[in-house]
């Protein structure tokens, strides 16, 4: 499985969770759409994973979904660590 394939997974559960919603609010208590910036982070990471002058942008996104993503939709095979690990060292 490429991380295109895995990212797109994730995006899938992401819109079809109740629990990931846009009904969120900020440490200040605004409103904050959390369901809509975690698929774009998401569809971000699935775009541009495999772009090195985008390596810190994908850091970035990638730090947001593993903080609103539960970890084990996360898991992934062995081919997708390495990939993961290339984009994010």
């Amino acid at each position: 499985m490429s991380l295109e394939k895995y990212f797109k997974d994730i995006i899938a559960r992401v819109e079809a969770s109740d629990e990931i919603t846009n009904a969120g609010k900020d440490n200040e208590g605004f409103y904050k759409p959390t369901r809509t910036i975690l698929l774009r982070h998401l569809n971000l990471l699935k775009d541009l994973h495999a772009k090195p002058l985008a390596k810190k942008m994908c850091q970035q996104s990638w730090d947001y979904v593993t903080e609103h993503v539960p970890p084990e939709w996360l898991i992934a095979g062995d081919d997708e660590k390495d990939q993961l690990k290339k984009m994010l060292e």
